[in-house]
């Protein structure tokens, strides 16, 4: 019987995990250099850490978490987000309690079961970055200036940051009475699912990709013309700080994000280089979210990009290659005796932090192991045989160049070692 990977969800191995882990590399760079340090959080979370936050009549609560049911009685959920069980740590650990503000960022494997499309697997990989106690407008251009250096420094300019204000608990649901009023004689030309979000979340038909529903929002009413006083500063504030960063932007009144956390800056990147599913990453902030976890109000800003769709974009550039782990010494012996000399200096140079291969084949010819070595791609082939033991040496060979020296074979490993400085 075969036995496959279950749908939507992908091996990674050779020259692919080789393009990953380049790019998983750099993220992790960045993030330093602007200060955000890591937090890693449990793949299983409470139901309630979604559907408190997420929202319970989102599409992620209702259709697309992975369920697990803990001793027959507590719901548990494969993190189909980082945001909340991100927010549930920081809650859990008292981290926000500092009242300074704080910087993190995660890269962590997030799950939904949904259609598997390209771009959009079952299991997935989210890059985020996350600012806490800092409810200031210029925290907001700070964090989509981190996503904008990301495509930046792999060379991506085919995007477009598309920001929006959604307003606050004070100003917005006068908007959504004024959309819904707005929407409502067209209601039957709506897609099924915009229907259904009328009347639990009409905002969302606002970002449809649908063309009939995109037809009628065309001229709906914008939140940006309706923000209460304190959210029009902190949106034109915000605006200002990302042009100071040298950051191109679009302003999008259909930009609202499809969780409910959302407060005040919206934003997403979009690319063509993604074909169909347009979206590179995006985010916002979400004051007031550690009140669903029973804490007192804090605010928060933060992205997320999916890794899948990153390597979308950069293989369709050209601008990643892979990068293998070649190893600099490959020895090569040629006897039993030979053998036994290599095979302890091998693991000395590995200790050492020489990346160093071996052939363990005892009965293979000198031709079979140089084509070892070169597949290998190796710097550098140690051959050793009868011969070379009987006179103390060793053949190095630069297996690029195809130079040979002998070296000393009572002074081999510090011979090796200074090869690699």
């Amino acid at each position: 019987m075969e036995i496959h990977a279950v749908r939507g969800m992908h091996d990674l191995f050779g020259e692919e995990m080789d393009r990953w882990r380049t790019v998983e590399s750099r993220l992790r760079e960045i993030a330093t250099s602007f200060s955000y340090q890591e937090i890693r959080t449990p793949v299983l979370e409470k139901m309630e850490v979604f559907s408190h936050t997420v929202g319970d009549e989102t599409d992620i609560v209702e259709k697309q978490m992975y369920t697990v049911l803990n001793e027959g009685t507590e719901k548990l959920v494969l993190r189909p987000e980082g945001t909340a069980g991100f927010i549930r740590s920081v809650v859990e650990h008292q981290l926000q309690q500092t009242g300074h503000p704080q910087r993190f960022y995660y890269y962590l494997p997030m799950f939904r079961h949904e259609r598997p499309q390209k771009g959009r697997l079952r299991q997935f990989h989210q890059f985020g970055a996350e600012i806490i106690n800092d409810p200031s407008p210029e925290a907001d251009a700070e964090i989509i200036a981190v996503l904008d250096q990301v495509y930046r420094s792999f060379g991506i300019s085919e995007y477009e940051v598309r920001v929006n204000s959604v307003g606050c608990p004070e100003c917005r649901p006068a908007y959504k009475e004024l959309l819904k009023e707005y929407i409502r004689p067209n209601l039957d030309s709506l897609c099924g699912e915009c229907q259904k979000r009328f009347e639990r979340s009409p905002l969302r038909i606002l970002d449809c990709k649908k063309p009939n529903c995109q037809g009628v929002v065309q001229s709906a009413p914008r939140m940006v013309n309706h923000l209460c006083v304190n959210c029009q500063g902190h949106h034109s504030t915000f605006l200002h700080a990302l042009s100071a960063a040298h950051v191109k932007f679009t302003e999008d009144p259909n930009i609202v994000r499809g969780l409910d956390y959302y407060t005040r800056t919206a934003f997403e990147f979009t690319s063509d280089l993604l074909g169909a599913q347009s979206a590179l990453g995006g985010g916002g902030r979400y004051d007031g979210i550690s009140t669903r976890f029973g804490a007192k109000t804090f605010p928060g800003v933060g992205f997320a990009l999916g890794m899948e769709r990153l390597l979308i974009a950069l293989e369709a550039k050209q601008a990643i290659q892979a990068n293998p782990q070649s190893p600099v010494f490959y020895f090569a012996p040629l006897g039993e005796a030979a053998y036994h000399r290599l095979f302890p200096l091998s693991f000395a140079l590995k200790r050492r932090g020489v990346p160093t291969l071996m052939a363990y084949e005892k009965d293979k010819g000198l031709k079979w192991l140089m084509k070892q070595a070169d597949r290998l791609n190796a710097k550098y082939a140690l051959l050793l045989g009868d011969d070379e033991i009987k006179h103390g040496k060793a053949i190095l060979k630069d297996m690029k160049t195809s130079e040979q020296e002998m070296l000393d074979l009572h002074h081999l490993e510090e011979s090796l070692m200074r090869k690699t400085t």
